[in-house]
């Protein structure tokens, strides 16, 4: 009975532990999340209007603000997440509560009738967005070795934004076309298959945990199994919490943290801008809105893997500051389409046009600077813990990295909707987008000269914690 028992408890422990379904699972997860971000951005002003009842001329600002409430949980919950996430050996769990806090949050914002219910509902999914992020790219770089991160790294984002794409065109479309309610049974089936696949699957190590205590205590395959086990044995010890010092003062760091900040703010920013100024200057309602973001992100989801393979090849100073000099050309021409400053960028002669065809250039030139941050990150700190290993603790700094990008992240989508919401409300749509087009040309010059380069050597780590 005993032997059973046994093997019944490792029945698909095989592939339910294996590298491409935990992969795949990480990446329902991540698609899940910005599916539901994406999804509620053609919705708002509908809601704030129709079920709120709020005036119109409130819409703007309180967009913006319902937006920037995720990246302000995401900014607070991510550092707190990430060190926790450090600490534990299966991050199993932590991603089937993250998920509940999502189910439970997306339920309070579909049915609220007040701001106070909105917001609510939005720091559950801020909390639970902020989880995902961080623990799912942490295990996804368990799991994977770091000659593949880029690769990896970008299919993850093709599948994040895939959900960024797949999120207001649907829900554009159907609200406009079905209504409230039936809209909102996409994104209820898309969480029950999340929550299944995320309840399948085991993370290797909890798999490698489970092989070894089902062993005899002193032999594995034959061998002699080693009286301290490889966690025990730390060839350099250093206390953790250096962590947060040594990267906090690494220029490297600060800049690949600055550049993902950036992106987000500029890629953020059109959530609170593009519905509204589309309706107001081409006369396009939430369909053609839903349609643009596609537009926005589409090019990003088909490039994204590709810009993980030139990353793994060539670093990532050159494909980034290119990509940035590129989108700010685009940013520039993308504030033209539909004024009056030349005859074929008014909205009567093509400006509509014009305008769908920068959001394509953006969107595909975009996963070039996006995702230089998780990957820059964590290739600083595996070159730290390569040449000084422990340095970041016995389970290693990971989790920490990409709370880190999380926040930073997050940082963006509460500046974005904020910046971009003010600088089009009080200084108009062209200006913001001038705006960023110089941002992107400051980008380009950090870039190319401090990304990509060797990091600090053993002995420059040494003083550095002494």
């Amino acid at each position: 009975m005993g032997n059973v028992h046994f093997k019944s408890e490792k029945m698909g422990t095989s592939w339910r532990s294996s590298q491409w379904f935990i992969l795949v699972t990480i990446a329902i997860a991540l698609f899940s999340e910005t599916f539901i971000y994406g999804f509620l951005v053609p919705l708002f002003p509908y809601m704030l209007r129709e079920r709120l009842h709020l005036d119109q001329a409130r819409i703007q600002e309180l967009t913006s603000l319902v937006l920037a409430v995720h990246g302000i949980v995401s900014v607070v919950s991510g550092p707190i997440i990430g060190h926790f996430a450090d600490k534990i050996s299966n991050r199993k769990l932590p991603l089937l509560f993250s998920l509940f806090a999502c189910i439970f949050g997306t339920g309070m914002v579909a049915g609220a009738t007040s701001l106070s219910v909105l917001f609510t509902g939005r720091v559950m999914q801020g909390i639970a967005g902020s989880s995902v992020w961080i623990i799912g790219l942490a295990t996804v770089a368990g799991t994977v070795g770091g000659d593949n991160m880029g690769k990896v790294e970008g299919i993850m984002m093709s599948f994040l934004y895939g959900g960024l794409i797949g999120g207001p065109c649907i829900a554009g479309w159907l609200l406009e076309y079905v209504g409230y309610w039936p809209t909102w049974s996409v994104p209820l089936l898309l969480l029950v298959f999340d929550f299944i696949a995320r309840l399948a699957m085991i993370e290797n190590r909890a798999v490698q945990n489970f092989s070894s205590e089902s062993e005899t205590p002193s032999k594995v395959d034959g061998a002699t199994r080693p009286l301290l086990s490889p966690r025990e044995v730390t060839p350099t010890s250093y206390p953790a919490e250096n962590f947060w010092r040594i990267i906090l003062t690494d220029v490297r760091a600060l800049i690949a943290i600055f550049v993902a900040i950036s992106a987000n703010t500029v890629g953020t920013s059109f959530h609170a801008t593009l519905p509204l100024h589309v309706q107001e200057i081409f006369g396009w309602g939430s369909g053609k809105s839903g349609s643009l973001f596609a537009c926005l992100i589409m090019p990003t989801l088909v490039v994204s893997p590709v810009a993980g393979w030139l990353r793994d090849c060539f670093g990532v100073r050159y494909p980034a500051s290119i990509s940035a000099v590129f989108q700010a050309a685009m940013l520039g021409i993308l504030g033209l389409a539909g004024t009056d400053l030349l005859p074929w960028t008014s909205a009567q002669s093509g400006g509509g046009a014009l305008y769908t065809g920068c959001i394509l250039a953006i969107g595909a030139a975009r996963p070039f600077t996006a995702n230089v941050g998780p990957v820059e990150l964590s290739s600083i700190v595996r070159e730290y813990q390569e040449k000084s290993p422990g340095i970041f603790g016995p389970e290693g700094g990971m989790s920490r990295v990409f709370s880190l990008d999380d926040v930073a992240a997050s940082l963006g989508t509460v500046l974005g909707p904020i910046i971009g919401g003010f600088l089009t409300q009080h200084s108009g749509y062209t200006f913001m987008c001038c705006t960023w087009s110089a941002l992107y040309i400051v980008l380009a010059t950090l870039v190319m000269c401090f990304l990509g380069i060797d990091h600090a050597s053993e002995s420059d780590i040494q003083d550095e914690v002494a």
